[in-house]
């Protein structure tokens, strides 16, 4: 009996090892993302010592807001996509309501912190926050395409 409580506690020791090792460096990459997107982010749009630090903090809220409402529009449509051959017309109506929502919520949200934006910054640099969101998107899929290149080699 002493052994067998010692290898269930041997498993669990080494499980939560595992676990702690995934989330350290799942915490680790988006660590480096952030810090990737900073510089990226920073010469793309020229921003000042003075502009980073009114811009930053106000960027990082408006990318909090923005995760809130696409995790909550993930769960959503996950659950439909999982449920959806149980559901009445009036719950898939529901469900192709609330996506709508959604995608409002999040042109709401860019209206509001384009407003602010626009109050701290000049709008060419304004239209390059929008510039380059995009481009690190397209910069982060290449990076992704070729680490899997390299995965394979």
């Amino acid at each position: 009996m002493k052994i067998i409580k010692f290898f269930i506690l041997l498993i669990s020791v080494i499980t939560f090892s595992f676990s702690l090792n995934a989330q350290e460096s799942k915490s680790d990459k988006e660590q480096e993302i952030k810090s990737e997107k900073i510089a990226f982010f920073s010469d793309k749009i020229g921003l000042t010592p003075e502009e980073a630090q009114v811009f930053w903090p106000i960027y990082n809220d408006y990318w909090a807001k923005k995760n809130k409402i696409i995790a909550d529009r993930k769960d959503k449509m996950t659950y439909f996509a999982d449920h959806s051959e149980n559901m009445s017309n009036d719950e898939m109506v529901q469900y192709a309501d609330q996506y709508i929502k959604y995608e409002m919520q999040l042109a709401e949200l860019l209206d509001e912190y384009h407003i602010k934006f626009k109050k701290i910054l000049p709008i060419e640099k304004v239209m390059k926050i929008y510039l380059a969101d995009y481009e690190f998107k397209t910069y982060l899929l290449k990076k992704i395409r070729e680490s899997g290149k390299d995965d394979k080699e």
